[in-house]
């Protein structure tokens, strides 16, 4: 049985791409920071896996795993400890491939990287808006959230915070205020 693992970053965006291929879908919305196993549809995927042992499973790219290297490396571990199929497909390789181990490495080693230079990005853009003067810095004062939607919104915060992470590392993985991850823990 064929199964398809996808993950989009926000609603907005279409899982049309990594999905054509068809057969049984998990696709999640959330950042790739978000660990794997933390995620509610490939929870969801371990569970059917753990069921359903012979299934294959595919992904568009390694970054659809996610963008962090240790996270990318545990979840293929947790797919090789358990004997289930895996194939990346824009590599062309799966996890029977000795091949596969190297190009996960490098290609987990570039997804981490992108992460980065996306928040590099984000930042730039930040920094020249404060000099031209343009405000669109956060969101409207006297505004407010409900604790569902603003735990949605900062989803991977609270994956950091389940793992035990430290404000700091929190701070510097997702470049979200200080202010906010307080918030999100006090809500915890």
């Amino acid at each position: 049985m064929k199964v398809i693992y996808a993950r989009v970053s926000t609603k907005e965006q279409n899982l049309d791409r990594q999905t054509e291929k068809g057969g049984k879908i998990f696709s999640d919305v959330c950042s790739g920071s978000i660990p794997f196993k933390d995620r509610l549809q490939a929870k969801k995927l371990i569970s059917f896996l753990k069921s359903t042992p012979e299934a294959k499973t595919e992904v568009k790219s390694v970054d659809r795993l996610g963008r962090n290297m240790k996270d990318i490396l545990s979840t293929i571990e947790l797919f090789k400890k358990n004997n289930w199929y895996l194939r990346i497909e824009d590599l062309g390789i799966d996890n029977t491939s000795s091949f596969f181990d190297l190009m996960i490495g490098l290609m987990g080693t570039l997804a981490e990287h992108e992460r980065k230079m996306i928040n590099e990005r984000a930042q730039q853009g930040r920094e020249i808006a404060k000099i031209k003067g343009d405000i669109y810095l956060g969101r409207k004062k006297g505004t407010s959230y409900d604790r569902e939607t603003l735990l949605s919104k900062h989803s991977d915060i609270v994956a950091h915070l389940k793992l035990g992470e430290k404000e700091a590392e929190i701070l510097r993985k997702t470049g979200k205020s200080r202010t906010t991850i307080r918030k999100i823990k006090t809500i915890l």
